[in-house]
């Protein structure tokens, strides 16, 4: 039995991680608010949450690939914390796109503001973001098609991601200019 309990204590630990099922009570709430808000109903599909550890983990691994678009990825993820991804099943369609996110308490309360909401094809996405000490701090997407309602939530130092990702567009545009 010895020679078995850290294979088990190894499985035990991963098995939740490795699942994709982790079970995230944010974005239980965060659907619940949308349903209430849209009069729709969802069900979960997968909700997955990637810790700091995970991501520095792939930031390493992916900083010591000989490859310029690996070295790009490895600069990025190091700026985030935590992803957070709901996928849920639409079971009633809502009533209307309209998500009135000053009307829910939770998203008023903590500071969200809406950057943007497009509507294509019956499409909507709303990108929502919240600072802290006067830095993107948080980035919230939700994206509803008629199958399905996604929800991403990224943590971590948003602007320094942004200032690279503009940092690599030049570079890019004057590598393509020579």
């Amino acid at each position: 039995m010895n020679r078995f309990l850290p294979t088990l204590i190894a499985i035990l630990i991963l098995a939740p991680a490795l699942s994709g099922c982790m079970y995230s009570r944010e974005m239980a709430h965060i659907r619940d608010d949308i349903e209430e808000i849209l009069d729709a109903r969802f069900e979960r599909e997968v909700v997955v949450t990637v810790g700091p550890r995970s991501l520095r983990a792939a930031s390493w691994i992916t900083g010591h690939v000989p490859d310029i678009y690996a070295q790009m990825a490895s600069d990025y993820v190091r700026e985030i914390d935590r992803v957070k991804v709901g996928v849920y099943q639409v079971r009633e369609r809502p009533s209307t796109t309209e998500l009135r996110l000053d009307k829910v308490p939770r998203f008023k309360r903590s500071g969200w503001e809406v950057l943007v909401r497009v509507e294509d094809d019956g499409d909507t996405v709303w990108v929502l973001y919240r600072e802290r000490y006067e830095n993107v701090r948080d980035m919230l997407v939700l994206v509803l098609d008629s199958e399905q309602l996604v929800i991403a939530r990224v943590e971590g130092h948003l602007n320094e991601l942004v200032r690279l990702a503009v940092a690599d567009a030049t570079f890019f545009k004057d590598v393509a200019a020579w």
